[in-house]
């Protein structure tokens, strides 16, 4: 079948057991079948607005400026539901972000959840569409703002006929995810339905993903780490429990109350709690399947896990936004496989259905242990980004006749057939004429540390070249040993100028240490 809709399966969980759980947040419960007649719900109003047109070559956009809850949810599903491209919008973002976001994308409709509706001051609600949905069950939230909103925001009526959701070709855009860009204008990545469909239907194969499990989902929708952790629970009929942002030093907790299966995060969020000692051995023994993505898996991490969590099977996916989520996968056996020299596990192969080779700055394929640029190709590679056709061209190109993504990853194939990423390119820095991979000083900063949480960013001269290195470390470090530690292991030139301590890494709303926060601690320290 050439057509799907991302919510096919919740209608199909719906009709074959409605009352299961499909997502369980705060202690609320929202059933498929009440997920389901909520979508229908939505998409039945948006369809019903003055500007809902569906032409051949064009998809209506719906904006979800919601929080991670089961309102948002309910919102993207609506989305979804109705045939649209959904939209995800941090409600944390600036509100200048979030102009630049509505203007690039010329939305049909917005919806938004209580955290959203706080969002639409004046200079915001000016810029908004004319539709503007509330997916949430507060009565009162129009009486709480004030009357710039009054009777620009719908509820929904109470109509509980589920009609099944819109179909939608292959090739139209599913959703489209914003990532920074280097010029700092957002980047939209556009997947489409194809692209996605492949992607759920591989990884719930690949992770087998029962119906009776029980999710953790611990990412914002911006981050597309959520759309794995939602359609691929929701493609098994599983439940998706939602981890409130402020429990999340309690998620060991959180995963022991609720008797989870199954734990989607960055590797950030573990190596914090094992840091803080939150992460005990045999802690989560309910847990069959452990998935960390979106950043590197340090080996520590891993062994830490490994005690919390014997009865779990532990992937290290990989895999950028322009690739649908993840296209490869490091089963984490007996032995944890680990890029030598860099204390890091490596990224294994290509899912089914994606390929991956290393190319050179020409684009020609690189032998075994020839370290290049990482690059994609396969089913599910994005349709490219929003607006940007001269950027989709670079970062997309043919190669003797495919058509591959090139993700600014530096990575090698090893001889058994594993990849192995070594961190961005973007991140290689020049000293004194030396190549410095940041990645490798922190792949050793943390053995020297024994802690997880460190990053290493250049130290910059007037000019924007590298003078040095500032490497931080989230513990209180003893600068004087840790650099005496490091000068014996690296040459000099990699060694950091400085050493600085913090109480906590900063991250970005992905849940990733945020390398522009630490240069404005710089800034301000007037290193």
């Amino acid at each position: 079948m050439n057509s799907y809709n991302l919510a096919d399966p919740i209608f199909r969980c719906s009709e074959d057991y409605p009352d299961s759980p499909a997502i369980v947040f705060n202690g609320q419960v929202c059933s498929y079948k009440e997920l389901a007649t909520r979508g229908s719900q939505i998409a039945k109003y948006l369809k019903q607005s003055p500007n809902w047109t569906i032409e051949i070559n064009t998809t209506p956009r719906v904006g979800i400026l919601a929080s991670r809850n089961i309102d948002a949810c309910v919102g993207l599903i609506g989305a979804c539901w109705a045939g649209a491209t959904y939209i995800p919008i941090n409600p944390k973002l600036p509100a200048d972000r979030i102009l630049t976001i509505f203007s690039m994308c010329n939305l049909t409709a917005l919806i938004v959840d209580d955290e959203g509706v706080k969002l639409l001051t004046e200079q915001v609600h000016k810029n908004c569409p004319n539709t503007i949905i509330y997916s949430g069950k507060n009565p009162e939230f129009k009486n709480t703002y004030s009357s710039i909103r009054a009777g620009s925001i719908n509820t929904l009526p109470d109509d509980q006929i589920i009609v099944p959701p819109t179909p939608m070709s292959k090739d139209k855009v599913a959703y489209i995810i914003f990532t920074s860009g280097t010029t700092g204008t957002p980047k939209g990545v556009m997947v489409s339905v194809g692209s996605a469909r492949q992607y759920i239907s591989t990884i719930k194969e690949w992770l087998d993903l029962k119906e009776s499990d029980k999710v953790l989902e611990t990412c914002e929708l911006s981050f597309d780490f959520s759309v794995h952790n939602m359609f691929s629970t929701w493609k098994a009929g599983a439940s998706l429990h939602i981890l409130p942002a402020t429990m999340v030093m309690n998620a060991v907790k959180f995963v022991q109350n609720s008797e989870l299966t199954v734990w989607n995060s960055v590797p950030s969020l573990a190596g914090m709690l094992s840091q803080m000692k939150i992460l005990q051995p045999k802690s989560l023994q309910n847990l069959r399947v452990t998935v960390f993505g979106g950043e590197q898996l340090p080996e520590s991490t891993v062994v830490s896990w490994k005690a919390a969590a014997p009865n779990s099977k532990i992937f290290n996916l990989y895999g950028p936004t322009e690739a649908t989520v993840f296209c490869m996968s490091q089963e984490i056996k007996e032995s944890i496989p680990v890029t030598e020299g860099r204390h890091v596990v490596s990224i294994g192969c290509a899912l089914p259905h994606n390929e991956a080779a290393i190319l050179d700055e020409q684009g020609q394929r690189l032998g075994n242990n020839m370290q290049g640029e990482l690059a994609i190709a396969g089913s599910q590679l994005a349709d490219g980004y929003l607006g940007m056709e001269r950027l989709t061209e670079e970062r997309f190109p043919v190669i003797d006749g495919k058509r591959w993504y090139l993700t600014g990853d530096l990575a090698f194939k090893d001889l058994s057939g594993n990849f192995h990423c070594l961190g961005r390119i973007d991140n290689q820095i020049k000293i004194n004429g030396y190549r410095i991979e940041l990645e490798e000083v922190d792949a050793h900063l943390r053995v020297v540390c024994g802690v997880d949480m460190v990053c290493s960013v250049a130290l910059l001269q007037a000019d924007g070249t590298a003078k040095g290195i500032v490497s931080f470390v989230a513990h209180e470090a003893d600068e004087g040993r840790i650099i005496a530690a490091l000068k014996a292991k690296l040459p000099s030139y990699m060694v950091p100028n400085q050493i600085i301590s913090l109480k906590e890494m900063p991250y970005n709303p992905s849940g990733k240490v945020n390398r522009h926060a630490l240069r404005q601690i710089l800034e301000y320290r007037n290193i």
